[in-house]
């Protein structure tokens, strides 16, 4: 920026336009390189539309206040180098709504904090540590894992590290005596770090995540080396470079995760501080003489005219900003309440094991991590009474408390039944894994509910219910070859009728490798209670498990179709080709073409969405950028399907982690298809809804109308890990702290189990607030505190049920680490219409699968589909709903698609379950 200043020019001057010569070109040329690579190739969570604004935005916003405050049209080049550097840098939500803070800010910093008529701060450091000290959470530093999303990709990184060194090295006037101070003094901050936390994270970890990530590239040899804002002096430099290694071990002490930028915008302040102190009481003789006391004045004068102007644009900028950085909270719940039902009366308890200190002693230190999922919840009606039942598989607790059924006695009290034929698996966990999901079908189509139980670590199984064929109730197991077979992960499930034939057929999805890929092809099972041993020195093939990186695993667990027919359960290729680590498989005619889809939420990854092509095979859906369908990157934990809108589509809702770490949140995919198209058009509206779930670590989730209004509403379940059951110090130790550091390492060192750091002891995002989430037409709003929803712990699956058949959904949260939360829903009468469909067995399965119902009622249409799991770890109530806020009349209508087949109406009653029975 020029030194002479003209606050109050009588026309705009326009300075020469940037010569090719100009290094910043090679700057912005390697930058918007990197994003072109980061956006096609490395995964970033970004789209052309999020840069092109952000850079488009950010240019024109330099040369408003340029001319505004300097009266001068001056090519943005700076700012266009910055705005590339922000969004390589800066992680946040889907939408545009976030990156207007961190760009304007950068922006505005160039005006207000100057020294001697130039800004002192550099403007890419500035809008990043202003939006993540003011932007309340919704701003984060991007994953330093979409650097080497791949081994693939990591050649990449070395290319780009080599270009920038060489380049910073050649370029006269370059600030290399800063560059080199800096990183040789915190390579022995390095070593000091290393050694402090050497038994909680192994060196090379920290060592190659640190210096292998974007952000740290970026500090080094674009933020702290800018010949604008930095030292020219080699002294200066030097004493810089110090002060930036000993402030990043400062900021480390305190387990920041963003050291690197923290411990620069300290030092600048400190410099921008003493430099204004010592210009106020020190006259030079520039100073003394007239031109100089002119310039020195507008000096002075310039960053109180930048703030005004700033101060004024700011207004439009937060009202942009605030649109997507909102989180309403209800008032109040409209009536909507909850009481709690204590387990004394509830009969629903539990009682802490001793099964994370049963985990091989090469994985301890890490058991908590791999067991922190598998509390889940199913609802069925085993017992023929009109009641719903309720089955947990509790796999951290005792067994007393473990893989039980909780027979419902009326009034909230339950009988708890042991399970003969389930009960021999859970007494070694070495020889036969962990229960981790259950859910109940009617898989021989006989017209009651049998329960198939996923098994972490071992074999699945499932059992028939000979309630109907005996008499009494008892569970048998099924002899399915596949399942006697395969070793299994199975923390998800569901049952669909894939080719319409009538029969419920079981999709089980893995998470992990069910088998130790390093031994291929010597199909060694894979159980963390039993490793296998080494075969001969520095053996770690049975270590070799973790997921290759943090934005996109593929080294997860193969998902399998088995097809229900006359002579059992089969395997069939039915084009589920991805291997991720898979958490939620749910159902839903989403193109409505009569046949059933699914979409499988991903950890540590992209979503699965794969379209039914007509009972042959799933084709999977992908668009072309970040935010498209099948493109997400986001760690999806929960697929909730419904149709949210009230337009007749079905909506998926994916629950997500929103911390410092990762403000990124959950997924609402609105469903906009055009009827009668195959393929899907899906948009994102999570942060423009109000459902992103912000600063929690999200789980489970359920779809239902809690209130009756005719809207559907979520249930989200919220809380990570603690360290309760596992206590080694007075103060939790932040492990998010110590893994991100793993994380920004590259695959080579994340997939060995034995470098990941020691999580006992430590706490990662305990003891969280769920939410209730009241659709409000066109936002959602959190009701839990309003409504009586007040605990604070580590749920995992949420499941909503009629326990008394009053037209209330209650709602049972389950707790990784305590007793299932039961509560019962206290709201005022309402009127509404309950449903049960049941096929005839032939045409359309049983329990009515796929089956889509219009319900029409005072002038409104609600359209539900019969599904059976519909979020992670949890099976709610598979009867109807419906709120009739409008009714006018004691009855409604409903137009039933058996099965994406036969339409029929029929006319049920109000304030009752009604059962519908398909014709033969």
């Amino acid at each position: 920026m020029p030194a002479e200043l003209h606050l109050h020019p009588a026309r705009w001057q326009r300075m020469p336009f940037p010569g090719l010569k100009d290094a910043r070109w090679a700057v912005a040329l390697l930058l918007g390189a990197y994003l072109v690579l980061g956006v096609t190739v490395l995964g970033f969570s970004r789209t052309p539309l999020q840069l092109g604004a952000a850079v488009l935005s950010g240019m024109a916003i330099d040369l408003l206040l340029c001319g505004l405050i300097y009266g001068r049209a001056v090519f943005p080049l700076s700012a266009l180098i910055t705005c590339l550097s922000l969004s390589i840098i800066m992680n946040f939500s889907a939408g545009l709504h976030f990156l207007i803070l961190p760009v304007f800010a950068a922006m505005a910093s160039k005006y207000v904090f100057t020294f001697q008529g130039k800004h002192f701060y550099n403007p890419s450091l500035f809008g990043i540590v202003f939006a993540l000290a003011f932007g309340d959470g919704w701003i984060s530093i991007a994953p330093a894992y979409q650097w080497t999303g791949s081994a693939e990709t990591a050649w990449l990184m070395s290319i780009t590290i080599l270009t920038a060194g060489v380049m910073i090295i050649a370029y006269p006037g370059s600030r290399r005596g800063l560059a080199l101070s800096f990183l040789g003094f915190f390579a022995l901050q390095l070593l000091i770090r290393s050694y402090i936390i050497r038994f909680h994270l192994p060196p090379e970890a920290l060592f190659i995540g640190t210096i292998t990530s974007p952000s740290f590239f970026l500090f080094v040899f674009f933020m702290i080396t800018d010949p604008a804002t930095s030292p020219p002096g080699r002294r200066m430099q030097l004493l810089t470079g110090f002060a930036l290694a000993v402030l990043d071990l400062a900021w480390h002490l305190k387990f920041s995760l963003f050291t690197f930028f923290y411990a620069a915008f300290t030092w600048a302040t400190i410099r921008f501080l003493f430099l204004h102190a010592r210009s106020l009481f020190t006259k030079t003789r520039e100073a003394e003489s007239n031109t100089g006391a002119s310039r020195g004045r507008a000096a002075f004068a310039a960053p109180f005219a930048g703030l005004l102007v700033v101060c004024v644009l700011a207004v439009p900028v937060y009202a942009i900003y605030s649109t997507g950085a909102s989180d309403t909270r209800a008032k109040d719940a409209g009536g909507l309440s909850f009481e709690r039902v204590p387990s004394a009366h509830s009969g629903i308890g539990h009682a802490k094991s001793n099964v994370l200190l049963e985990v091989d002693p090469r994985l301890r230190h890490i058991a908590k991590w791999l067991l922190s999922v598998g509390d889940s919840v199913a609802v069925a009606d085993v017992d023929l009474d009109g009641r719903q039942d309720l089955f947990f598989t509790q796999s951290l607790k005792s067994r007393e408390w473990q893989a039980k059924l909780h027979l419902n006695k009326g009034q909230y009290r339950f009988e708890k039944i042991s399970l003969p034929g389930l009960e021999k698996y859970l007494a070694d966990p070495a020889l036969h894994g962990l229960p981790a999901f259950a859910f109940f079908f009617d898989y021989d189509n006989d017209q009651d509910q049998d329960l198939f139980v996923g098994f972490g670590f071992g074999r699945s199984h499932l059992f028939e219910n000979r309630i109907v064929p005996d008499g009494r109730l008892d569970f048998r197991e099924a002899d399915v070859a596949w399942l006697r077979e395969n070793n299994t992960v199975a923390l998800a499930a569901n049952a669909l009728d894939f080719n319409r034939d009538g029969k419920l057929d079981l999709l089980v999805a893995n998470t992990l490798p069910p088998y130790l890929k390093a031994y291929e092809p010597a199909h060694v099972p894979f159980n963390i209670f039993r490793l296998p041993p080494a075969e001969y020195a520095g053996d770690r093939r049975m270590l070799h498990f973790m997921h290759h990186s943090w934005h996109n695993a593929n080294n997860g667990g193969k998902n399998y179709l088995l097809l229900n027919s006359d002579s059992g359960f089969q395997e069939t290729e039915a084009g589920l080709d991805e291997t991720r680590w898979s958490l939620a498989v749910g159902t839903g005619d989403l193109n409505h073409d009569g046949f059933t889809d699914i979409y499988i939420a991903n950890d540590f990854g992209r979503d699965d969405c794969y379209l039914n092509q007509e009972g042959k095979r799933f084709v999977r859906q992908q668009g072309s950028f970040f935010e498209d369908l099948g493109l997400d990157t986001y760690k999806g934990m929960n697929t909730s399907i419904g149709d949210i809108d009230g337009n007749g589509a079905e909506d998926v809702y994916v629950s997500n982690v929103h911390h410092p770490m990762q403000a990124e949140g959950s997924l609402l995919w609105m469903n906009q298809s055009t009827p009668g198209e195959f393929a899907l058009s899906f948009k994102e509206r999570a942060a423009q809804r109000g459902a992103l779930n912000p600063g929690r670590f999200g789980w489970g989730a359920a779809m239902g109308d809690l209130d009756l209004d005719g809207k559907l509403d979520i249930a989200q379940a919220n809380g990570m890990v603690f360290d309760k059951w596992d206590k080694t110090q007075d103060a939790c130790v932040d492990f998010w702290y110590l893994n991100e550091k793993l994380a920004r390492s590259p695959p080579e060192i994340h997939t060995y189990a034995d470098h990941w750091a020691d999580i006992r002891g430590a706490c990662i995002y305990p003891d969280e607030a769920d939410r209730i989430y009241l659709n409000q037409g066109g936002r959602f709003a959190d009701a839990a505190e309003a409504s009586g929803i007040t605990h604070r712990a580590n749920t995992r699956g949420v499941a909503l049920v009629d326990l008394e058949n009053r037209g209330r959904l209650d709602i049972i949260f389950t707790d990784q680490f305590g007793e299932p939360i039961l509560y019962k829903n206290q709201m005022a009468e309402k009127p509404w219409v309950g449903l049960r469909l049941i096929g005839n067995g032939s045409s359309c399965n049983r329990d009515a699968v796929g089956s889509r119902v219009s319900l029409t009622s005072g002038g409104q249409t609600q359209v539900r589909e019969v599904r059976l799991v519909n979020g992670f770890s949890a099976q709610g109530d598979t009867r109807m709903l419906f709120g009739i806020p409008h009714t006018q009349g004691n009855t409604a209508y409903v137009d039933v698609e058996w099965c994406g087949k036969e339409i029929r109406r029929y006319t049920i009653p109000a304030g009752r379950y009604s059962t519908l029975k398909q014709d033969l």
